[in-house]
């Protein structure tokens, strides 16, 4: 089954980037070949609207305060979830 990655775009997140945050993880993935294992969507609220940038890896929640930590934290999971280095 393929890990699930929800950005939040609703209005907080989106005014702190998390538009940019969709586009770098859309490349990782396409430069990874992650296409089958990994589903990236928006959503508009994650309930967490004072945390800066919030998206969620399946069903963690976690908040960014750059797209480059989130590249990073994103990278990590699926490292571990996938087995890959």
């Amino acid at each position: 089954m393929p890990c699930k990655v929800t950005v939040c775009v609703g209005s907080s997140c989106h005014i702190h980037g998390t538009r940019e945050i969709l586009k770098q993880f859309a490349k990782v993935i396409r430069e990874e070949s992650l296409g089958g294992e990994v589903v990236l969507v928006g959503s508009f609220c994650l309930d967490r609207c004072g945390e800066t940038m919030n998206w969620k890896f399946d069903d963690e929640h976690i908040s960014s305060a750059n797209v480059a930590e989130a590249e990073e934290a994103l990278r990590a999971r699926l490292a571990a979830r996938l087995k890959r280095t």
